[in-house]
C-alpha cells in the first residue's frame, strides 16, 4: 500500500519528536524560597516523625530542652545562646523543632521548664536532617530558542513530574540536669512528606500529596 502524503507527514512528525525527545531525571536541594508548600513539607515531616517518639522518664518529670543540628544555608549560626535553648544560634528551623518537640513531650505528660528552674532532666534534641529535596523527570522536547533565525518553539511535554519531598530525622538525648549523667536516648525518628505535580500530554496536570489542605 503506497504511503500517502498525510501518513508520511504523521510519520515524519513522530520521528522528529522521537529524535528530539529528551528524558531528564535529577535530584537536588530545593532552591526556591520558603514557599507555603515547602513550609508544609517541613512541618509535616517533623509532625510525622514525632508520632513515633517514645521517652521513658518518671511521670510529669521536669525537662529543659536544647536543640542542635548541622549548619544550614538559611541559618546564620554564631555562639551558643543560653536564652533561646539552642546549642547554636536560634534559627527559625531549630526553634520550630524545639517548640514542636516541647508540645509532643507535654502531651506525653512531661513538664517543660526553663534552665534556671533547675528541672530534673536536660533533653537535647539532635536534628540529624531537616530539609526538602526536589526532583524532575521530563520526557518531551525542551523549549528551543534559535540564535541564528529569530524563532522559538515552546516546551512539548509528553510526561513531566516535578517531585518535592520533606524529610526530618532526629533523636533525643537525656541527661541528669544536676550531675550531667547520661540517662539514655530515644530511638531515631523519621518523618517524610511529598508534593508531586505531574503533567502529561502537554496540558493535563494533577497534584498528588500527603499534606493536609495544601495551597
Amino acid at each position: 500500500m503506497p504511503i500517502t502524503y498525510r501518513s508520511l507527514t504523521a510519520a515524519q512528525i513522530i520521528s522528529w519528536l522521537v529524535v528530539l525527545t529528551g528524558c531528564a531525571i535529577e535530584q537536588e536541594i530545593s532552591r526556591t524560597p520558603r514557599t507555603a508548600v515547602e513550609q508544609l513539607l517541613l512541618t509535616g515531616a517533623v509532625d510525622r516523625a514525632l508520632t513515633n517518639l517514645t521517652l521513658t522518664l518518671p511521670p510529669q518529670a521536669g525537662l529543659h530542652l536544647e536543640v542542635s543540628g548541622f549548619y544550614i544555608d538559611r541559618a546564620r549560626l554564631n555562639m551558643r545562646d543560653q536564652l533561646s535553648g539552642t546549642v547554636q544560634d536560634p534559627t527559625v528551623d531549630f526553634l520550630f523543632v524545639r517548640d514542636t518537640v516541647a508540645v509532643a513531650l507535654g502531651r506525653m505528660g512531661y513538664r517543660i521548664r526553663k534552665r534556671e528552674d533547675h528541672p530534673a532532666y536536660l533533653v537535647r534534641v539532635s536534628i540529624e536532617a531537616l530539609g526538602t529535596m526536589q526532583g524532575l523527570t521530563f520526557v518531551g522536547m525542551p523549549p528551543i530558542q534559535s540564535v541564528i533565525i529569530p524563532f522559538a518553539l515552546p516546551e512539548l511535554t509528553l510526561y513531566k513530574r516535578q517531585a518535592q519531598s520533606g524529610y526530618a530525622r532526629l533523636h533525643l538525648d537525656v541527661f541528669d540536669n544536676l550531675t550531667g549523667d547520661y540517662k539514655g536516648s530515644s530511638a531515631t525518628i523519621i518523618g517524610r512528606t511529598h508534593y508531586d505535580q505531574t503533567t502529561a500530554f502537554f496540558y493535563i496536570t494533577w497534584v498528588t500529596t500527603d499534606l493536609t489542605a495544601p495551597p
